[in-house]
């Protein structure tokens, strides 16, 4: 390669569909949190469990500038023979939430971009060119949209070509943006199509978007947000001319990134934060004028109505006692809203650690517990000492005793706690996962540092600046570590020229250090509230709760004792960290349905649930109970209301098929053929012939081994009734419009008639219904070879099977026609070269299953394919795949076995058998 190359036209897709199904390697962005959430929690999966294990062990891109590649080694089990998809996950860091700048993107997308091109330089054969994919990076959280998104992407991967030209690496031709909804989409594709017509040398966009696989319109809340919580910024601006406000930006499941100021008079404010911020005032009240006074009306409907939510402050917010505000609920729920909304902070810091050294997991925990103190001024503080006590109680036994170390003042009231020396030693003797103090706290003054109180000065926040190692969790319950000056309320930093005013408290600088989690009390605090507010907490994070879950818990404790102590406790920091990280994905917050499925107001927004579940089901493998439980929970809510809608019996029908729940999955679907209003598909009239197929052979399957005749018989003249009623109205929508699927869906039900058939006894039914079975196929195969559609193989090889088992025991039939048989293994061939699949590759066997019964030679040939069964087996376990290989092999094995020699019965029962246990063996255990 030469040692410069030009840069080449960046050619873009934008794709809406399912991202589990792309191949180029996939870049995804990461914000600074402790869990995966969104298409990272889904990469995580399909590649194994890589991305996780380096969240855990502190080794993830979180910043702008850092990435990672992670290569994609797992197949997919249900096709073991495609390639991985993607081939490989980059990771790059975009920050906080909130903070992330378009720059920023550009630069950490180039330089993953630069990292990708240099692993494949690495490689033996380094290709000419790059195909890369990538979903829309950022437009997940605060300040930056789709079209926005792909636009910054586009740009950076430009940025990246240049330097690889220079280089004489092989540069990015393609890009594939991948997008689940179908309106984000198009903001994307629109956005891209402005910059390629601004930069025609550098873009080439493709005149449509893409159809992938699994796609939906948009989603069902009004915005789209990867995160579960809600987002809110309340920034302080100090206009000397308009005088101070708070301005406001939302990014919710409701509204999204708009800027709203509440102008405020300052004195009155501060004043009512003096009075609210104070363990002796109780008055609700209070708490609602101040909701009132700052915040604008148009924001509270989005605050008042949210369950989970994150508010960034700066150093003039911070101070405003955010939990104490309140506002109705207009429901049955009466709790303060903070702890409704299960209230968090993040603090927008001013002076971060670039590179602060994390505590490993496997570090220990501290518990301080009423330290000593100049007991003129700082009176003993026994519920200090007792909640230390129980704290350390609570982790030891949920960590081991070997994992906490405490220093707790002794019973004694003569004998005091650590001092100041052994205090400050401890804290920096080693890296600690979690630091918990109980004790005496002084805020920061003039001239006074504040912190917590010791025997000589105080751990405060330039001792917490030397710490070596960075907490995850710090934990001072001491009052006032988490109040500020009433000057610095309400106070813009940014248009100060004297920072030093700003006296940062503990929690600020904890903030700034990088622990991850904060919790300060702002105010004094009641000892039995307190014990109940901490041991409530670490008794949730032993149990693997979320930070913002123990949290809640914790308030919840508190505020069941009275007073305002709950409200006291300002706790800052990542909602979804965890004390004891589970396998993958173990921290998600799962939703009530009630809370998911909130927004739906009318029959399409229903719909579009509905959808989703389906989606969810069929292409991202979500768990099925969990699918059909919100299935019900929607069903019992609005099937009354909206289930005569035709279109929206056929969605209920659609997601209960997508769980395999084929009796409510027909009831919805002959509910919507029967709608007045005549909106149900075609699709919904032959899905229902084809699930009631499945169904009467299903239950003829679970009834034919019982010793009672006559239900068997009452079975099969059931199961024969409902083949009959699906014969009918395949026919007819077949005589509107023969098509591939039609035909073969007909041939596939005259097959189940025949199986039903045999097992009765009635030769000549089953012989008439194999002859339809081959009529179909045959058709079926005609009409795929005149449009050239891919699948012909699927019914070439049962027009093979009806052949068979039309001429077993017929001594004048000379079998296959080798021509034949040589198309059709073509074919199958072809298709499991091209996309492999469990069905081309099964294929393969299945036809020399046919060769071998033909031949009469299977108890010869057996073997070998027992043995690819086997092996098909091991690479693919999917129950609902055998069931149908199943069903092919009895309907070729079983009447073999009734016209054999001996020899060749017993191969076919053998056959049979290995089979029935590889299905057996995948079965689903019954709950």
């Amino acid at each position: 390669m030469s040692a410069k190359t030009p840069p080449i036209p960046l050619r873009v897709t934008v794709v809406n569909g399912d991202l589990t199904f792309i191949r180029p390697p996939l870049f995804l962005g990461h914000y600074s949190s402790s869990k995966l959430s969104g298409a990272e929690g889904v990469m995580n999966r399909l590649i194994g469990g890589a991305m996780q294990k380096m969240l855990d062990v502190g080794e993830y891109p979180s910043q702008p500038g850092t990435h990672q590649v992670f290569l994609n080694s797992i197949g997919d089990p249900e096709n073991p023979w495609r390639p991985p998809r993607p081939e490989a996950v980059i990771i790059v860091g975009l920050g906080a939430e909130g903070e992330l700048r378009a720059v920023d993107l550009v630069s950490t997308v180039r330089q993953g971009v630069l990292a990708w091109a240099q692993r494949r330089m690495e490689e033996p054969a380094a290709p000419a060119a790059l195909d890369l994919s990538a979903t829309l990076i950022g437009s997940g959280g605060s300040g930056i949209s789709a079209g926005h998104s792909a636009q910054l992407i586009a740009q950076g991967i430009c940025e990246a070509n240049e330097h690889l030209a220079t280089a004489g690496f092989p540069q990015v031709q393609r890009l594939q943006l991948i997008e689940l909804y179908e309106d984000r989409a198009i903001e994307a594709w629109r956005a891209l199509r402005i910059q390629a017509e601004a930069a025609p040398n550098e873009f080439a966009v493709d005149g449509a978007i893409d159809p992938g696989v699994g796609a939906l319109s948009r989603p069902l809340d009004a915005n789209y947000r990867g995160a579960s919580y809600d987002f809110i910024s309340a920034q302080t601006n100090d206009d000397p001319k308009a005088g101070t406000s708070i301005d406001y930006a939302l990014d919710t499941k409701r509204a999204r990134t708009e800027v709203r100021g509440k102008k405020l008079q300052t004195a009155l404010v501060r004043d009512l934060i003096a009075s609210a911020s104070t363990g002796d005032t109780n008055d609700a009240q209070i708490g609602r004028t101040l909701f009132r006074l700052l915040i604008p009306l148009e924001v509270t409907p989005f605050l008042s109505g949210t369950t989970e939510m994150l508010i960034q402050v700066d150093a003039g917010t911070a101070g405003i006692p955010w939990e104490v505000l309140d506002v109705p609920s207009g429901s049955a729920d009466t709790r303060p809203w903070a702890i409704r909304s299960k209230l968090l902070r993040k603090l927008c810091t001013r002076h971060p650690r670039e590179h602060p050294v994390d505590a490993d997991l496997d570090a220990s925990v501290l518990v301080v517990g009423e330290p000593a103190a100049d007991e003129t001024f700082y009176p003993r503080l026994p519920g200090a000492r007792l909640e230390a006590t129980a704290v350390a109680s609570c982790l030891t036994e949920g960590l081991g005793s070997e994992f906490v170390r405490s220093l707790i003042s002794p019973a004694d009231e003569k004998k005091k706690g650590a001092d100041a020396g052994t205090v400050i030693n401890a804290v920096m003797e080693r890296g600690w996962r979690v630091v918990h103090v109980a004790g005496h706290g002084e805020p920061p003054s003039d001239g006074v540092t504040g912190g917590v109180v010791l025997s000589s000065g105080f751990l405060g926040p330039s001792e917490i600046e030397s710490m070596p190692v960075v907490p995850e969790l710090v934990f001072v319950n001491c009052c006032y570590l988490a109040q500020r000056p009433a000057g610095q309320v309400l106070t813009d930093a940014r248009s100060i020229t004297d920072l030093a005013r700003f006296a940062a408290t503990v929690a600020d600088k904890l903030i700034e250090i990088g622990v991850r989690c904060v919790v300060a009390a702002g105010w004094a605090v009641d000892d039995a509230p307190a014990c109940a507010f901490a041991t409530t907490f670490y008794d949730a994070l032993v149990r693997g709760r979320r930070f913002m879950d123990a949290v809640d818990e914790a308030r919840n404790a508190a505020h069941a004792l009275g007073g305002n102590t709950w409200a006291a406790y300002q706790c800052y920091g990542d909602p979804d960290w965890t004390l004891r990280r589970g396998p993958s994905g173990s921290a998600r917050a799962v939703l009530s349905p009630s809370a998911e499925f909130e927004g739906i107001a009318s029959a399409s927004t229903l719909r579009l649930a509905l959808e989703t579940l389906e989606v969810g089901s069929t292409y991202q493998k979500r768990d099925t109970a969990q699918q059909a439980s919100k299935i019900s929970y929607l069903e019992s809510q609005y099937g009354t209301l909206w289930g005569d809608d035709g279109a929206t019996a056929e969605a209920f029908g659609r997601a209960w098929k997508a769980v395999d729940d084929r009796p409510r999955a027909i009831a919805w679907l002959e509910r919507a053929a029967a709608a007045n209003d005549g909106r149900a598909s075609l699709g919904a009239l032959q899905q229902i012939s084809n699930l009631r197929a499945l169904e009467a052979w299903s239950s003829v399957e679970q009834a034919r081994d019982t010793t009672d005749k006559v239900a068997l018989q009452k079975t099969l003249e059931s199961a024969r009734a409902a083949i009959a009623a699906s014969l009918q109205l395949l026919g007819r929508l077949n005589d509107i419009q023969p098509t591939m699927e039609r035909l073969s869906l007909l041939g596939s039900t005259y097959k189940r008639l025949a199986m039903i058939e045999t097992l009765a006894g009635r030769e000549d039914a089953a012989r008439d219904a194999v002859m339809a079975t081959k009529k179909h196929y045959e058709a079926a195969e005609r009409l795929g070879e005149e449009i050239a559609r891919d699948g012909v193989s699927y019914p070439a090889l049962n027009r093979l099977a009806a052949e068979l088992v039309l001429n077993i025991g017929n001594e004048k039939w000379k079998g296959f026609s080798p021509g034949a048989v040589s198309v059709v293994r073509k074919k199958i061939d072809e298709l499991a070269n091209r996309e492999p699949s469990f069905f081309s590759v099964a294929d393969q066997s299945n036809l020399e299953l046919l060769e071998a019964v033909a031949a009469g030679k299977l108890a010869e040939q057996g073997p070998a394919i027992e043995a690819a069964y086997k092996d098909l087996a091991g690479r693919v376990s999917a129950p609902r795949l055998w069931h149908s290989l199943h069903d092919h092999s009895e309907f070729v094995l079983v009447p073999y076995t009734n016209a054999a020699s001996p020899a060749e019965r017993k191969a076919a029962r053998r056959m049979l058998g290995v089979i029935g246990e590889i299905v057996a063996a995948r079965a689903p255990t019954p709950s």
